[in-house]
C-alpha cells in the first residue's frame, strides 16, 4: 500500500432521478452507478480517504448544493495550494440561448441540469457560472483541477427514453435570465460583460476537462453505465497515474462509435493530477536467484514484453524513487503468475511494482473455473517458446470487453460472452475446445478483431481553410451512405441495381434493420462522399460481432507497380458507389442476414480513408471457430499513410415483424396565425369522437408529434413544426431550421412520408414579414412535387360570422359584417393571384381551406363565407387519401447532410448574408456619427455600444453560416 493517502479532494455528482413532468428531462438509469464506480476508483486505486470526497446523488444534487460544493473547494482550509482537485458529474446536460447582455461567444450556452431543475423557476447551471466557480478555485488553490463530465450539451432529445440506450441530454425549455448567478460575479473584479472565460473552451488554464462527447454529439448510457465513464474507468484501471498524461489517457480509451470524448485545457499534456497522486497498484514480492530475479506477477497480471517494473527495498519506500528498474525482454520467462528477468544488478530483499505496459490490450474476463484449466496456465506462459496472447485478464466483468464461459459435459468447450453494455444482447454462436492451441488462437483472434475495429489514428489529420484556421477533422468531411438496392431496367433494357429509398445511415448514427421475410433478401449498396479537396483511397470492411470475422467489402484496384501509378478512386468533391453503378473499386452488394436461432446481431461497417495506396487485406479473418489469418500481428508496412482516418458505422440486425410506416401531416404557423387554436379545436373534436385527446407522444423544444387514431380511418401523425417568429432573431431561425431538418431527415430514413402539409395564415391581418418568411419556409420545405399536398389554411373566419345576417340591424352588425366579408374574400383572392408564391401554389393544385371557431354552428352555416369551413378533424380526414411523398427538404438533407445545400437552407443563408451586409453599413454610419461627437457627448456611449453590438452580431452570424455549411450540419 502507499505510505500515505494522497491529498486529493473530490466532488462527485450523479443524478438519475429526473422527473419529466417536473424537470422536463427523462429519468436516467446509470448516472448514479457511474458516480459510485468513479468514487470507488478514487478510493480503491488512488487510495484517497472517503472523508476527502463529497458525494451528491439525486435529491442531494440540488442547484444550491452543487454550487456550494464547488465554492467549498475554493475555501476549504485542508486543501493547500497545488493539491489535486477532482470534479465528476454524471447527469443531464443541455443548452439554451445565451442572454444578449452576457456577450457570449456563441448564440447558445451549455449547462448541467441539477436534480431540482424547473424550467421557469430553478435553472440549469450554465458554463458561464461553472467557469467563474472554477476560476475562483484556481485563484485560491491552484490549477491542478481535473473536471470529468459524462453528459452532453447539445440539447438533443430522445423519443421515449424507454429503451436500453438513453441520451444524457435534452432540450431546455426555459429562458435564461440575464441576472442569473450575478452574485457569484460581484466579487470577481470584472464587469458582467467580461466575466471568466467560457467553461468549455480550448486553452483554459484553470483546469483540464474530460468530456463525454463533442459539443454537437450525444452522451449515451446503457442500463448499467454511461459509455464514456465505462471506457474511461477501463483505461484508468492499472495505469500508473504518475506517468501518463491526460492526452495519453484519451488514446488508451476504447473508441466509442456514437460519441467522441474530448480532452480540453491548456494543461492537457500534463501528467495526471500533476504527478501528485500515485495510484496504489499491487506490490509484488521479489525472489532473488543466480543472475535473475523472480517477480510475483505474470501474464495473468498483464505482464508482457517491454513491461517495466520498479524495485524498492521495502513497501514503505514505494513513494520514493525506485532503487532499480527492470524491463521484461526476450530473455525473460513469463509464466501465468510470475516472471523471471535476467539481472545481476540487484541484491538484498526487494518488492516490485509494475510501472507500465507498452500499450493497452484487450481486457478479457476469465472465470475461476477456466483459470484452473491446464490449457489456460499453458497459454499464459512463455516456457517452450510460446508467445503470450495479446490480451489483459481483468478480475471484474465491468472492466472487460468480453468474457470467457466454460461449458462442461461430455464435450467440454470454451465460449464467449459480450460484456460491453452496447453489445450485451449479442449472443456468440461459436465455441473452441479447451486446448492450449485453440485457446491461444481464440485469444489472438479476439485481440485482432477489437484492435482493427477500434484502432484510430493517434494524430487524426485536420483540414483547415485558406487562412490556416478553423480546422475540422479529416474524417468529418466524408459520409458513408447505406442503401437498400432494387433491380430496375436501364437505358439498354438490362436490369441494374439502384438505391431504393433513403440512406439507412442518414445521420451517421448507424444502420438498424428489422429482419423478417419481407427484408431477408434485401441487398445493400454503399456511397462514399468526399467533401474535401483531396483524392483518397477508400477501404470498406464489415466486422461481425456474432463470430468475430472481418470481411473486406471493397478496396481500390491495383493499377500499377509503384506508388506513383496508383490512382485514388475517390476524387475530391465527388462520390463513389459500391455494389451498384459504375465503380472503379472492387466490391459487390451485400446481404445482411441474421443467424436462424438469434433475434439480435451487431456488426460494424468500418471505412478507412488514406491519401496513399496501401494493402489492408491482412485484416481479413474468418469466424473464430475456424483457422484465422488475424492471429498474426499486422505488418508495419501495411498501415495506412500518416494522412489517414476512419469512420465506423454500427449495424443492428433485430428480428421482428415489418411495420408499415405511419403517414404524417405537417403543420406550421406563427403564434398569431391561430395554429394553436386549430390544435385546441382538434383536441375537442377527438374528445367528441371518443378518441384519445391530443397529447404529443414525442416532443422537444421545437417539434411536437401527435398520433391520431380515428375510428374507421388509418392512424396518422400530426407533426407541429416550428415556424419563424421575430424576423430579426436570426439565431432562433437557424436553430428552428436545424431542428426541423434534423427531425425530417431522421423520419425520412425510417421510411415515413407526408400526405399533407398545412400552413396557417390569419385572414384578418395583413401579410407581415413573418408571414412571408413562413410561407417561403413551407414552399422550400415541400418543393413543387408536393405542392398538391399543401393546404393553405386561412384562419379567423369566425370574425365574419360574429354578426347575424338577418334580423334587426344595429350599428356594427350587418353593415359592419359586409365590409369585413368583402375584405377577407378580396384578401384571399389577391393571395391566390399573387405571382410570387401564392399563384404557383394554386397552379400546383394546393388547396385553400378556411377555419374559424364558432360557438353556434348554425351561425357558421348561414354565412356563405363560412358555410364551407370544416371541423379540424374532418379537414384532416379529407387529406388521408393523398398519395404520400417525401418533402423536398427531406431528400436534399439526406443527400447533402449540409443545411446550406438545401433549398430552404440557401434561402436562410442568403437572408443572413443580407443582414450581415446591412449591419456592416450600419457600422459605417455609426462611425461617421461618432466622428461628429466628443467622448463626453451624452449619446457617445450609446452609439459606441450600438456599434459594438452590430460588430458582435456580424461575427456571430458569420460563425453560424460556417456551422450550417459543414457536413452533417442538418443534425442537432
Amino acid at each position: 500500500m502507499a505510505a500515505s493517502s494522497p491529498n486529493l479532494h473530490a466532488l462527485i455528482i450523479g443524478i438519475d432521478d429526473y422527473s419529466f413532468p417536473r424537470t422536463g428531462f427523462w429519468p436516467l438509469k446509470s448516472a448514479v452507478a457511474d458516480a459510485n464506480n468513479f468514487r470507488d476508483w478514487v478510493v480503491n486505486e488512488l487510495g484517497v480517504s472517503p472523508s476527502r470526497i463529497r458525494n451528491l446523488r439525486n435529491e442531494g444534487a440540488t442547484r444550491q448544493a452543487i454550487i456550494k460544493g464547488l465554492q467549498d473547494l475554493a475555501t476549504k482550509a485542508t486543501i493547500k495550494q497545488g493539491d489535486p482537485i477532482l470534479i465528476y458529474y454524471a447527469g443531464h446536460g443541455s443548452e439554451a440561448s445565451a442572454p444578449a447582455e452576457w456577450h457570449w461567444d456563441s448564440p447558445k450556452i451549455q449547462m448541467i441540469i441539477p436534480w431540482d431543475h424547473k424550467p421557469a423557476d430553478v435553472h440549469g447551471i450554465p458554463d458561464r457560472t461553472l467557469g467563474q466557480l472554477l476560476t475562483d478555485i484556481a485563484d485560491k488553490k491552484g490549477d491542478n483541477i481535473t473536471v470529468v463530465f459524462d453528459s452532453c450539451h447539445s440539447g438533443s432529445g430522445t423519443r421515449s427514453g424507454d429503451g436500453d440506450s438513453r441520451t444524457r441530454g435534452g432540450y431546455y425549455t426555459g429562458e435564461i435570465p440575464a441576472g442569473l448567478d450575478k452574485d457569484l460575479f460581484s466579487n470577481s473584479g470584472t464587469r458582467g460583460a467580461r466575466v471568466a472565460a467560457r467553461f468549455r473552451h480550448h486553452g483554459l488554464r484553470s483546469h483540464v476537462l474530460l468530456a463525454a462527447c463533442a459539443q454537437d454529439e450525444e452522451a449515451k448510457e446503457e442500463n448499467t453505465s454511461g459509455d464514456f465513464t465505462r471506457v474511461l474507468l477501463k483505461a484508468l484501471t492499472g495505469v500508473p497515474t504518475t506517468e501518463i498524461t491526460y492526452e495519453d489517457l484519451m488514446q488508451r480509451m476504447e473508441k466509442l462509435t456514437k460519441q467522441t470524448p474530448q480532452c480540453e485545457g491548456f494543461f492537457r499534456s500534463r501528467i495526471l493530477f500533476n504527478k501528485r497522486v500515485p495510484n496504489t497498484k499491487a506490490i509484488y514480492d521479489v525472489v532473488l536467484g543466480a543472475g535473475r530475479v523472480t517477480i510475483g506477477a505474470g501474464a495473468i497480471h498483464g505482464v508482457e514484453l517491454e513491461t517495466k517494473f520498479g524495485l524498492w527495498k521495502s513497501r514503505a519506500d514505494i513513494q520514493s524513487k525506485p532503487y532499480a528498474t527492470l524491463t521484461v525482454n526476450s530473455s525473460s520467462t513469463i509464466r501465468a503468475y510470475e516472471t523471471d528477468i535476467p539481472t545481476s544488478a540487484v541484491a538484498g530483499p526487494m518488492v516490485a511494482q509494475m510501472l507500465g505496459n507498452p500499450k493497452s490490450r484487450l481486457p478479457i474476463y476469465v472465470p475461476p473455473n477456466i483459470k484452473d484449466l491446464d490449457c489456460y496456465k499453458t497459454v499464459f506462459s512463455t516456457e517452450g517458446g510460446r508467445v503470450l496472447p495479446p490480451v489483459t485478464v481483468v478480475d471484474k466483468e465491468a472492466l472487460a470487453t468480453i468474457g470467457l464461459k466454460y461449458f462442461e459435459g461430455n464435450d467440454p468447450a470454451i465460449g464467449f460472452e459480450m460484456l460491453n453494455p452496447q453489445e450485451a444482447k449479442q449472443k456468440i454462436r461459436h465455441v473452441v475446445g479447451p486446448t492450449a492451441d485453440e485457446l491461444q488462437q481464440a485469444m489472438s483472434h479476439l485481440a485482432a478483431y477489437y484492435h482493427h475495429k477500434d484502432r484510430k489514428n493517434p494524430n487524426p489529420p485536420i483540414i483547415t481553410d485558406n487562412s490556416g484556421r478553423n480546422g475540422e477533422l479529416f474524417s468529418s468531411k466524408f459520409t458513408l451512405d447505406v442503401f437498400i438496392l432494387e433491380n430496375k431496367e436501364g437505358n439498354t433494357s438490362k436490369k441494374m441495381l439502384v438505391p431504393k429509398g433513403p440512406s439507412k445511415n442518414i445521420d451517421g448514427s448507424g444502420v438498424k434493420i428489422t429482419v423478417c421475410e419481407e427484408t431477408r433478401q434485401d441487398n445493400y449498396g454503399f456511397c462514399i462522399k468526399n467533401h474535401t479537396d483531396i483524392d483518397v483511397f477508400p477501404y470498406l470492411f464489415y466486422f461481425d460481432s456474432s463470430n468475430f470475422s472481418i470481411s473486406l467489402i471493397s478496396q481500390p484496384e491495383v493499377v500499377g507497380q509503384s506508388d506513383e501509378k496508383h490512382i485514388a478512386p475517390l476524387k475530391k468533391k465527388s462520390s463513389l458507389t459500391i455494389g451498384y453503378g459504375s465503380s472503379v473499386v472492387t466490391g459487390t452488394a451485400q446481404n445482411l442476414y441474421i443467424w436462424d436461432e438469434a433475434n439480435f446481431e451487431m456488426g460494424y461497417f468500418r471505412l478507412y480513408l488514406s491519401t496513399k495506396y496501401v494493402d489492408l487485406s491482412f485484416m481479413v479473418q474468418k469466424e473464430i471457430s475456424e483457422s484465422t489469418r488475424g492471429s498474426r500481428p499486422a505488418p508495419v508496412s501495411s498501415d495506412p499513410s500518416p494522412f489517414w482516418d476512419s469512420i465506423t458505422v454500427p449495424v443492428v440486425l433485430e428480428r421482428g415483424p415489418w411495420v408499415a410506416p405511419k403517414h404524417m401531416i405537417g403543420i406550421i404557423g406563427s403564434k398569431w396565425n391561430r395554429k394553436h387554436t386549430f390544435l385546441a379545436e382538434l383536441s375537442k373534436s377527438l374528445d367528441q369522437s371518443q378518441a384519445p385527446a391530443l397529447e404529443p407522444f414525442f416532443q422537444n423544444a421545437y417539434v411536437k408529434e401527435y398520433s391520431i387514431t380515428v375510428p374507421g380511418c388509418q392512424t396518422f401523425s400530426l407533426v407541429e413544426l416550428p415556424g419563424f417568429e421575430d424576423p430579426g432573431k436570426v439565431d432562433n431561425h437557424i436553430a428552428a431550421l436545424r431542428a426541423t431538418l434534423s427531425y425530417l431527415t431522421k423520419e425520412y430514413q425510417e421510411g415515413r412520408r407526408f400526405i399533407s402539409f398545412i400552413w396557417c395564415y390569419n385572414i384578418s391581418t395583413y401579410l407581415s414579414e413573418v408571414d412571408s418568411l413562413n410561407l417561403k419556409l413551407v414552399v422550400d420545405l415541400c418543393g413543387e412535387e408536393m405542392f398538391k399536398n399543401i393546404v393553405v389554411l386561412t384562419t379567423n373566419w369566425n370574425k365574419v360570422a360574429m354578426v347575424k345576417l338577418k334580423g334587426p340591424t344595429s350599428r356594427g352588425s350587418v353593415v359592419g359584417a359586409v365590409p369585413s366579408l368583402e375584405k377577407y374574400e378580396n384578401s384571399e383572392q389577391q393571395m391566390m393571384e399573387d405571382p410570387r408564391v401564392w399563384k404557383p401554389l394554386k397552379d400546383g393544385d394546393a388547396r385553400f381551406e378556411r377555419f374559424g371557431v364558432f360557438r353556434d354552428s348554425a351561425n357558421r352555416k348561414r354565412n356563405p363565407a363560412t358555410a364551407g369551413v370544416k371541423d379540424p378533424l374532418d379537414l384532416l380526414k379529407s387529406m388521408l387519401n393523398n398519395a404520400p411523398g417525401a418533402l423536398q427538404a427531406q431528400k436534399e438533407a439526406s443527400t447533402t447532410r449540409i443545411v446550406t445545400e438545401t433549398t430552404v437552407g440557401k434561402t436562410l443563408s442568403t437572408r443572413i448574408e443580407e443582414k450581415i451586409k446591412k449591419k456592416a453599413d450600419d457600422i459605417q454610419k455609426l462611425e461617421k456619427e461618432l466622428k461628429t461627437m466628443n467622448e463626453d457627448h451624452k449619446y457617445w456611449a450609446d452609439v459606441q455600444r450600438e456599434k459594438k453590438d452590430a460588430a458582435e452580431d456580424i461575427v456571430r452570424w458569420k460563425q453560424m453560416l460556417k456551422e450550417i455549411g459543414r457536413v452533417n450540419s442538418v443534425f442537432m
